[in-house]
């Protein structure tokens, strides 16, 4: 029994666990002549003992992990068991949506913690409306606020709205932990409200099509970290994804170039804009225009925008658009403007006027892109991308640099953490918050493959702290490489990573959480150098200094990461300056302690391509990267780069299938007992970076191996 345990154990752990396809996981099955049903249970089984699962076992049930942290905390040297509490609910009228929200959630917290709710119960859960205060940053900021106290007698949380006690629910899911059976909440006292009014994600649809089912899931996970803006970018070159009655060839064939005859429903946006509404967020929809108009030109059968017909027809949309949602829930509508590079997108000068003033007769602010156009006295929120400034005087949404699909698993959280949104502590009525992007441009051909391309749910849940509770000073220097160890910055840092990590282990196992901590991993470094320059090292000899014709070369000191950006786009946060000729060679060394012999899986990659942008290069098999002087070795044996699915192709129109190392099978390597040599060849494309990292699978997430540890320089004895 203890045999067929271990190998229904390892059949389980590749089925469930690394997502292998069920056709090849019946195969093993088969071979072994092993029942699915029986694979199945003893699966959970194996599942439940290795403890591959959401887990507070490791949680500190005094201090648990909070994110986003709030304005205010107080710990007590204490946690409150909550075996038996009785719930109190304030009376409240209007907003049944988010009233019935408000208990669902706190009920599940309290069913999941199996805690019994009884009105004997002497430790009490009370909800309450009471006067609570903000900061006074901008208007209505104490509409978000709330208290949070946690005693021997129980939790009272109390807030000024619905939405406020819908946020002090949200933190308390998180002070609620549950060992061995029992659960208990911290002792504390928490004043908390948001810095930015406006705490958003975006994602485009438009290019590669969302369900209605994957897009709730990623709602789900804004809500539980108090994001409160759906920015949904509806409209692109390939499609028109909202169906229309006034315009239904919007929805025929012509008007699609990719995900053909995908769209939503009326009736399913207007369920979207009630389940966001309900978890406290707001949708922002986009129709962008007069650029990225091929879908609604092709549609409607329009040469050009300057067609009198392009303009009553966006009218007409704008009219219809906000006719399916009260302004209240959808206060905003964005009109988009950026990169109108062709002539069939030209306007005239009475199309922008015209266009917003339609969103405003149907009782609705305006948003635009900046850099976009404009005209003079244009009321509008100006949405700033890449390093574009706000209009003066303007309010101003910031999602400059803040672009997910250029960001890969390993290094996204150093940007979250480092980049002050709107380049101020706290927002105010000008500067009114920030939104995450997600910009896949790039074909996708399945549309789980664009949560795991990039780092879309952890980017979100690590965001959240920024506009949350705002960053004193934006630390630009660290958007791409991380704090030296000893320094205050790195703590913060190392703590944050900690805290993202534990929000992983406890909430987001089911979803493609693709994060692991990386402020441990010390590597030292040698360049920029020639490529063959460092004779020694293309053997694999490592060395703590190096001769070349005279000349002594060292390595640097120690340096942090997962991914090691020698030079980035943000040319002020690379780990070199400069492009001296010929020296496009950088070294990288680690060294990895194992307590066992093992193989563990490993995300590798060099480069790593952005989602929107084919720069980078697409490797030829036998290669690592484009460019072919990317290599990396472990014990001194070559790890072989994957079996491409395309090799050397990349375009847009081409789907994305295993270019990203989190949307393919991770690397395995085999470690020894001991220190183990890890040595990298990193060589520029677009991008200049490695990546490294043993990864562990847990449901959809990933996870830290256990036991490993890193130095740059094996510890001496």
């Amino acid at each position: 029994m203890i045999i067929l345990m271990n190998s229904v154990c390892n059949i389980s752990s590749v089925f469930i666990l690394d997502c292998v396809s069920s056709k090849r996981t019946m195969k093993i099955m088969n071979k072994m002549k092993i029942s699915s049903r029986l694979t199945l249970g003893v699966a959970m089984l194996c599942i439940s003992v290795l403890g591959l699962k959401a887990s507070d076992q490791n949680v500190d049930k005094k201090k648990p992990a909070l994110l986003p942290m709030p304005q205010s905390i107080e710990w007590k040297e204490d946690a409150i068991t909550l075996n038996q509490v009785n719930v109190v609910l304030p009376q409240i009228k209007g907003d049944d949506l988010r009233v019935s929200q408000l208990k669902a959630e706190l009920d599940k917290i309290l069913k999941k913690n199996k805690i019994i709710v009884s009105g004997d119960a002497k430790t009490q859960i009370l909800l309450q409306i009471s006067k609570v205060e903000g900061a006074k940053q901008w208007a209505g900021q104490d509409k978000e606020a709330y208290k949070l106290v946690a005693s021997n007698t129980g939790v009272v949380i109390s807030a000024n709205t619905v939405a406020g006690l819908y946020n002090g629910v949200q933190t308390l899911r998180q002070l609620v932990v549950n060992k061995n059976g029992k659960a208990t909440v911290a002792a504390c006292e928490i004043h908390d409200y948001p810095a930015f009014k406006i705490r958003g994600f975006m994602h485009d649809v438009g290019r590669n099509f969302q369900s209605i089912e994957q897009l709730k899931m990623q709602i789900d996970v804004m809500a539980k970290h108090k994001m409160n803006v759906f920015h949904w970018h509806l409209t692109d070159h390939f499609g028109w994804r909202l169906e229309s009655k006034k315009y239904p060839d919007l929805q025929s064939e012509k008007a699609f170039g990719r995900h053909h005859g995908k769209f939503y429903t009326q009736a399913e946006f207007k369920d979207m804009a009630d389940y966001c509404w309900a978890r406290g967020i707001m949708i922002i929809p986009e129709f962008d225009s007069p650029g990225h108009s091929e879908a609604f030109r092709h549609g409607l059968g329009i040469k050009n925008m300057k067609e009198p017909r392009a303009l009553s027809s966006m009218i007409g949309l704008v009219d219809e658009l906000c006719s399916l949602v009260d302004a209240k829930r959808m206060p905003y509508v964005h009109v988009g403007t950026d990169e109108v590079r062709h002539a069939e997108e030209r306007v005239n000068g009475n199309y922008l006027p015209a266009l917003h003033k339609a969103v405003q007769a149907n009782g609705r602010e305006v948003i635009g892109w900046s850099k976009g156009m404009t005209f003079r006295g244009a009321k509008q929120v100006s949405q700033t991308w890449a390093n574009s400034r706000p209009f003066g005087g303007t309010k101003h949404i910031d999602s400059r640099s803040n672009y997910v699909n250029h960001l890969e698993a390993l290094d996204f959280a150093s940007r979250m953490f480092f980049q002050q949104p709107c380049r101020v502590p706290h927002g105010d009525e000008v500067q009114i918050g920030g939104i995450l992007a997600y910009w896949p441009d790039t074909y996708v051909e399945f549309e789980k493959v664009g949560l795991t391309n990039n780092p879309v749910i952890p980017a979100m849940v690590a965001y959240s702290e920024a506009v949350w509770k705002g960053i004193a000073k934006d630390r630009s220097e660290f958007w791409a490489k991380l704090p030296n160890k000893g320094t205050a910055e790195y703590a913060a840092y190392a703590n944050f990573e900690d805290r993202i990590a534990e929000m992983r282990d406890r909430f987001h196992s089911n979803t493609p959480f693709i994060m692991v901590k990386t402020y441990d991993i010390e590597w030292r470094l040698l360049g920029q150098v020639a490529n063959n320059e460092v004779p020694e090292l293309e053997k694999g000899m490592i060395k703590d200094s190096y001769d070349v014709d005279g000349k002594k070369m060292n390595w640097s000191a120690p340096v942090y990461g997962g991914a090691i950006h020698s030079r980035h786009f943000f040319g002020f946060s690379s780990r070199y300056g400069g492009k001296p000729r010929g020296k496009t060679i950088v070294w990288g060394n680690t060294n990895v302690y194992s307590p066992v012999d093992q193989e563990v899986d490993a995300w590798i990659s060099f480069n790593t391509i952005s989602t929107s942008d084919k720069r980078a290069g697409s490797a030829l098999d036998g290669d690592w990267s484009s460019n072919k002087d990317c290599n990396i070795w472990i014990n001194g044996e070559r790890i072989d780069p994957p079996k491409w699915k395309n090799p050397g192709k990349l375009d847009k129109e081409i789907a994305l299938i295993d270019n990203v190392y989190t949307s393919r099978e991770p690397a395995k390597i085999k470690l020894k007992k001991g220190w183990n040599s890890v040595l990298v060849k990193s060589a520029p494309t677009w991008k200049w970076v490695f990546s490294f990292s043993p990864v562990e699978k847990n449901g959809n997430a990933y996870r830290e191996v256990k036991g490993l540890k890193y130095s740059a320089t094996i510890p001496s004895k």
